[in-house]
């Protein structure tokens, strides 16, 4: 199995809070930075109780130690994802590069990334794309992404709204709703919608240079067929993570 980007609406959350934030949940790949006239980058470590990954519990209950370096300059960013199981049975390391653009409300990504799963001695490239805006009624936002799979030739899309809000100076806090829609990529899992999550994370700065982050979510599976092995790890489950970022 291959496994997903996780929520184009997680970086431009980033992207809003110009490096100052981490996406809510650790498992993320690499993050897209946008619009900086300087270089900038991000360095983070973490922990997953468990691998969500188009809505399936991808390590059958471990949990996952992550750890990433982003640099980011104007539109153009790129870096390096390492994740590896606590047990470790299972290690994945991605190399990304990505272009973001902004206009108005309005948020636009594409990407490439390489994926090596070395205990496996598998790999695959991925494209990716998405589109944000932020400007709905009650501070909504919304995005829909998607990443096309060059091994599996399938999509999986994912259709996000989003709230963003602040707690006192320096936290952050982010609630998500997220549809989950497989078209190939799970190639051994039922086509169409695949699972709804809804999540909320909370980011704190320490200092201008260090944040920590944490966050849950709960996953419900939609339409599983059992008689299909790419369902096997589709199920209702809650998880959360939690992990340190600096930025420079």
């Amino acid at each position: 199995m291959k496994f997903s980007k996780i929520h184009f609406l997680l970086s431009v959350y980033l992207l809003k809070l110009a490096c100052e934030a981490h996406e809510g949940d650790s498992a993320k790949k690499v993050e897209a930075i946008h619009a900086h006239e300087d270089l900038a980058g991000h360095v983070h470590v973490g922990w997953e109780s468990r691998y969500f990954s188009e809505g399936r519990d991808a390590l059958d209950g471990k949990s996952l130690w992550t750890g990433s370096v982003e640099l980011g300059y104007k539109h153009f960013s790129g870096g390096v994802w390492y994740g590896r199981s606590s047990n470790h049975a299972y290690d994945e390391l991605q190399y990304n590069i990505s272009l973001t653009q902004e206009k108005n409300d309005w948020s636009f990504y594409a990407g490439y990334t390489h994926l090596v799963f070395s205990k496996e001695d598998e790999t695959d490239d991925e494209w990716s794309f998405g589109i944000a805006y932020d400007d709905l009624p009650y501070s909504l936002g919304t995005s829909i992404d998607g990443t096309y799979s060059m091994d599996a030739k399938g999509f999986f899309y994912e259709w996000s709204t989003y709230h963003e809000f602040s707690i006192g100076e320096k936290s952050a806090a982010l609630i998500t709703g997220t549809l989950g829609l497989n078209d190939g990529y799970v190639s051994d899992g039922n086509d169409g919608a695949n699972f709804y999550a809804l999540s909320a994370q909370v980011d704190r700065k320490l200092s201008d240079n260090y944040l920590v982050f944490c966050h849950v979510m709960q996953s419900f599976a939609i339409d599983r067929d059992l008689t299909l092995a790419g369902d096997d790890q589709l199920e209702d489950f809650f998880h959360f993570g939690l992990g340190l970022q600096l930025n420079f």
